[in-house]
């Protein structure tokens, strides 16, 4: 399954988006996350950007056995 990230322009439309999107049939759920608030989030954040960046050639990535070896 995948996901879909909606960012609204304001705090004051997050009530109707969650609304409009909860009361479509193809939705499964929908959940109000704030990044900026949540440590885990943000550490999935910043592991998603050095993936783009890696893919996109701007970042060298590691071997597992580099990773495994880090302290």
């Amino acid at each position: 399954m995948e996901t879909l990230i909606v960012t609204p322009k304001n705090k004051q439309a997050i009530p109707f988006l969650k609304h409009l999107l909860a009361n479509l049939s193809d939705v499964k759920s929908v959940e109000v996350v704030d990044i900026s608030d949540n440590h885990i989030a943000k550490s999935i954040e910043a592991g998603l950007l050095d993936v783009k960046e890696i893919i996109a050639g701007k970042k060298k990535g590691k071997h597992l056995k580099e990773l495994l070896d880090e302290d």
